[in-house]
């Protein structure tokens, strides 16, 4: 599977070292000729910039306004004390707002969507790396959604849902592809995949489930009994 194109600067080389994120994930089951990879579009990175600068704004707004405030008389070892604080809250400030905002970068750039003809892999993140994949077998729906700044930025998320555990409201599973370009194209590139993995029958599976197992347990049970009724018959009759 081919490497993102992007070039790595230092800095992000080095928070990828400290954080220790694996390399690019390998394709899920299907056929190698199927896969295909794809990737948020360039203006997911605004979005995350967008938030990134709103909410540091808020904390340094929130710092300021504490600095700001008139200290009471106290004595002079509690104001040097307080003004130091301060000072490595600022210090702290700026280490975590460089820190983060390579981070943003990376997280554009490290999230991964790859597609094949049985299943479909979703890994993102760069402090908590998640990874999900789904089997087209137990997806049951495929969906676009879109938020007003979603749609500001031309960008969409295809939203998966499986069947199955997973969810507090138990509606199963749900994969994102966040902050898509294209959308419309993937979901339907899905749609077709799940369309041709159901008419081929991979679905299906060759244990017998529900009510074929129940009867079939139940056939066993009545073969067994009627050779332990034959048994003592035999030994009976000697």
């Amino acid at each position: 599977m081919a490497k993102t194109p992007y070039q790595f600067s230092p800095i992000e080389l080095w928070i990828q070292d400290v954080l220790r994120v694996p390399p690019h994930p390998q394709p899920p089951e299907g056929s190698p000729e199927s896969t295909q990879v794809f990737h948020a579009g360039r203006n997911y990175y605004k979005l995350c910039l967008i938030v990134w600068f709103l909410s540091h704004f808020l904390v340094l707004t929130a710092l300021l306004s504490i600095v700001s405030k008139a200290i009471p008389t106290v004595p002079a070892w509690a104001t040097i004390s307080v003004r130091v604080l301060e000072s490595l809250a600022f210090v702290a400030f700026a280490v975590s707002a460089v820190f983060t905002f390579f981070s943003q970068r990376l997280n554009y750039v490290l999230r991964w969507y790859i597609v094949t003809d049985r299943s479909l892999r979703i890994r993102s993140g760069v402090f908590n790396i998640q990874e999900l994949t789904m089997t087209f077998s137990n997806i049951q729906e495929i969906r676009v959604t879109a938020g007003p700044l979603q749609k500001l930025l031309k960008l969409a998320d295809v939203e998966v849902q499986s069947a199955g555990g997973g969810s507090k409201r138990g509606e199963g599973h749900i994969g994102s592809f966040k902050g898509l370009s294209n959308a419309t194209d993937i979901r339907d590139l899905m749609v077709e995949r799940l369309r041709q993995y159901r008419d081929s029958g991979l679905g299906e599976s060759a244990i017998p489930k529900g009510s074929e197992l129940d009867h079939s347990m139940e056939a066993a049970r009545a073969v067994l009994a009627e050779a332990r009724a034959l048994r003592e018959h035999l030994t009976a009759s000697r």
